[in-house]
């Protein structure tokens, strides 16, 4: 197949996150932030917590879900034995969980492939995949993929 270099420019996608866990760097920075949601009026952590789903749900796929696994792996750190609303659950672990966006700095070194599946496309199209070195927030560095098509006139 002959290539041709197009004016065509492949942008980071900061809306490209997932969540990872919050390190925290001591336990007793760990206990202060958990003393200061424990003291919040219930009414404020339930509005802060509809506020959090809100603003993220649509998107995160499952969040919910996502933030009750956080909150059974942080749990056992609580400093108290009551029993806490499922909303003040959901608040203490989205504390405790990063939105990281993994191409909010760079994209470079592409790659290109032909797609192992070449199925149902118009005579003399491609389907490829697209390989790219992200750099994210902290210059954090990873390999991300896209697909795309290439039309018979190389559009």
């Amino acid at each position: 197949m002959r290539v041709t270099r197009t004016s065509l420019i492949i942008r980071p996608d900061c809306t490209r996150v997932f969540f990872r866990p919050l390190q925290m760097r001591s336990r007793e920075r760990l206990l202060r932030l958990l003393a200061r949601l424990l003291a919040l009026e219930e009414a404020d952590a339930q509005r802060e917590a509809e506020r959090i789903l809100e603003d993220f749900c649509h998107r995160h796929r499952d969040l919910p879900r996502y933030l009750e696994r956080v909150w059974d792996a942080v749990s056992h750190e609580m400093p108290t034995d009551e029993p806490l609303s499922p909303a003040r659950r959901l608040l203490i672990a989205a504390y405790l969980t990063q939105e990281y966006s993994m191409e909010a700095a760079a994209l470079f070194n592409p790659s290109i492939v032909p797609h192992p599946d070449q199925s149902a496309l118009p005579e003399g199209a491609l389907r490829f995949i697209l390989s790219l070195r992200a750099v994210g927030e902290g210059h954090i560095s990873s390999l991300v993929f896209r697909t795309g098509r290439i039309e018979a006139d190389g559009r």
